[in-house]
């Protein structure tokens, strides 16, 4: 997505059915740049959103206080996990002799979907990739909310395209729930992310 300001009429009105949201410069509004269609910025976070449900690997931003992954114009995307968001970056060495700080960022979607991603710190672009890991929720039983497994998944479940589970939760959710699942064949699965 393409993002502009002009100092444009605050009545016209745009391809979503909004007006422009009004931003510090003037107008702000979003062109796509495949179809050319304008929209207000909520409009365009929510596309984002879908759009990142359906993706393996996304573009993003992360927040200034280092606490989400953001649209451009700021829209929530998904929620950096806490232990990140107090991290100090590590000093590493570019092939050609340079220093930068690497800072690695641990996401969840609003659909409960695992991200990983590197930039040089809060407040800039990110590429993130989608974990595939286990999706099976484990409880902790001391009164903490439940997490994902974290192993690698082998198993495919017939839920969607992100339920995916390890060897042994594929047995589990068979003998508890009846649900099948079906192997992820060899070339996935050397492609897949623990």
């Amino acid at each position: 997505m393409t993002t502009t300001s002009s100092t444009a009429d605050k009545a016209d009105v745009l391809d979503c059915g909004h007006t422009a949201t009004p931003d510090t410069v003037g107008t702000g509004s979003v062109i796509d740049p495949r179809t050319g269609a304008t929209s207000c910025y909520p409009c365009s976070d929510e596309r984002e959103r879908v759009a990142m449900t359906r993706a393996t690997t996304f573009v993003a931003y992360v927040s200034t206080d280092g606490d989400a992954l953001t649209t451009w114009p700021g829209g929530h995307l998904a929620t950096i996990d806490p232990a990140d968001t107090r991290q100090t970056g590590r000093r590493t060495y570019t092939p050609s002799g340079g220093m930068w700080t690497r800072y690695v960022w641990h996401a969840t979607d609003l659909d409960g979907g695992r991200w990983i991603g590197v930039n040089g710190g809060p407040g800039l672009v990110i590429g993130v990739h989608r974990l595939r890991v286990c999706t099976w929720q484990t409880e902790f039983g001391n009164g903490r909310g439940p997490r994902y497994c974290h192993r690698r998944a082998t198993h495919a479940g017939q839920g969607g395209a992100f339920d995916l589970y390890c060897r042994t939760h594929a047995r589990q959710v068979f003998d508890l729930y009846g649900w099948t699942t079906t192997a992820l064949p060899p070339r996935a699965l050397a492609s897949l992310t623990a």
